[in-house]
């Protein structure tokens, strides 16, 4: 019995082992999907002074500049009060996805979302950040969604630890577009796009759409003058260099309609557009000690970037015509960042500066973050942020010193420029932040 059993797991394994031997080699097939992301963040940051802030409102996560002095009948300053907050909203899940080919490019997407909500007071909901699908071809790169405005350049932007990620200095938007990649070279990319507007980052115009009406910000000033927010942008790109130029336009329609007369309570039909052009540089350096980073922006109506500045109205008087017209303001913005390259402690250091250049002489009504005409405006504000970041693994935790002081005049030209006497406020923001990735 011992020999048949023998003999049986014999005539077994060599079958086994034959059949291993002739069996067809299994096709595998790609696995397409979604793969998810994303990290768990908490914020805990102390301001000295009471800040203007993008969202939320009431507790200034995206802090862009201190506020102007309001004084009570004493002459004490109510802004010079200090705050305290603790918040998670931040946190974020990403998904990127896969699939099969199509038309010949390899595709792709990305879906993301966080708790940040899409407008104040409804913190804590969960709101679309991006959802975009590429097709990539060898020399050609088609991206269709909501993505950063191509003048927010992802391989080039401030690494800061404040969620504000470098405002008002840096272009901040998302926004949906169609952009072309091509590739011109091995280093060299032409990158064209044209978008819309959505969420918060939108641009102001006339709230009763006749012109002069009080400011109110949606995306209908952009759609109703037809044409999208266009750009175009050439980057040349190495492992250790990046330099970049870019060109946008962009063109409002305010009001559909304006007052007959000064002062009329009847309208006629009102056509005039504010169009704008912004241009902007940057460049990236990384060594082996250091990455340096840097960006310039000579802009045009970037309200809608989280920026300061916007555009004036312009009352025109000839005989027998009454016309508002516009004018965007022109904003200088640069940033400068210095990075560490340790992998478990991080050393970095933000030196942003933006400056209120005006628009024409005799403008009448203002469309703007941080200049309001006859009233206190911004005409400079200069930060400096030094950070330190220790990474273990998944989890880190850093700290931010955020100096931000803003120059207000006490009075605004008619060309909406700071004027009267020159006032200096500054804001210290101290930042510690965890965050689990995962």
């Amino acid at each position: 019995m011992k020999k048949f059993l023998t003999s049986a797991l014999g005539l077994m394994a060599m079958f086994t082992g034959l059949n291993a031997q002739t069996a067809p080699a299994v096709e595998t097939t790609p696995t397409f999907g979604i793969k998810f992301t994303g990290f768990v963040r908490n914020d805990v940051y102390f301001d000295s002074r009471q800040v203007v802030s993008a969202r939320p409102a009431t507790q200034g996560e995206l802090l862009l500049y201190p506020t102007y002095m309001s004084n009570d009948m004493n002459g004490k300053d109510l802004n010079a009060a200090s705050s305290f907050s603790m918040m998670a909203i931040t946190s974020r899940l990403s998904g990127a996805i896969t699939g099969p080919d199509a038309f010949g490019a390899k595709t792709s997407g990305v879906l993301e979302a966080e708790f940040f909500g899409n407008a104040n007071g409804n913190e804590n909901v969960f709101r679309l950040r991006h959802a975009y699908v590429k097709l990539d071809w060898p020399k050609t790169q088609l991206g269709f969604g909501q993505y950063w405005h191509p003048l927010f350049v992802t391989d080039c932007f401030p690494g800061v630890i404040n969620f504000n990620t470098g405002m008002p200095f840096q272009p901040f938007s998302r926004n949906p577009q169609i952009r072309l990649t091509q590739k011109l070279s091995k280093e060299l990319n032409l990158i064209v796009a044209a978008s819309s507007q959505t969420e918060a980052f939108v641009s102001p115009g006339s709230s009763t759409n006749v012109a002069l009406g009080a400011s109110a910000a949606n995306q209908s000033f952009l759609s109703n003058a037809v044409i999208p927010n266009l750009h175009a942008q050439l980057q040349y790109k190495t492992p250790t260099f990046l330099a970049g130029a870019a060109v946008d336009y962009k063109s409002l329609r305010p009001a559909f309609s304006q007052p007959s007369a000064v002062g009329a309570a009847t309208n006629v039909s009102s056509t005039e557009t504010v169009n704008s052009m912004s241009f902007e540089v940057y460049t990236k350096i990384t060594t082996k000690p250091v990455v340096i980073k840097a960006e310039y922006v000579a802009g045009q109506n970037l309200y809608d970037h989280l920026m300061i500045g916007g555009y004036l109205a312009y009352a025109t008087t000839a005989p027998a015509v009454y016309n508002i017209t516009y004018k965007p303001v022109n904003v200088g913005s640069a940033w400068l960042e210095f990075i560490g390259t340790g992998k478990k402690v991080i050393p970095a250091i933000f030196f942003g500066y933006t400056q209120n250049n005006g628009a024409d002489d005799g403008a009448v009504a203002a469309y703007t973050r941080g200049i309001t005409l006859n009233k206190a405006s911004l005409d400079k504000v200069v930060r400096v942020a030094p950070r330190i970041e220790v990474v273990s693994g998944k989890f880190k935790y850093g700290f931010e010193l955020e100096v931000t002081t803003a120059t207000y005049g006490s009075t605004t030209q008619t060309n909406g420029k700071a004027g009267g006497s020159m006032s200096e406020f500054t804001n210290t923001r101290g930042l510690f932040y965890t965050s689990y990735s995962f």
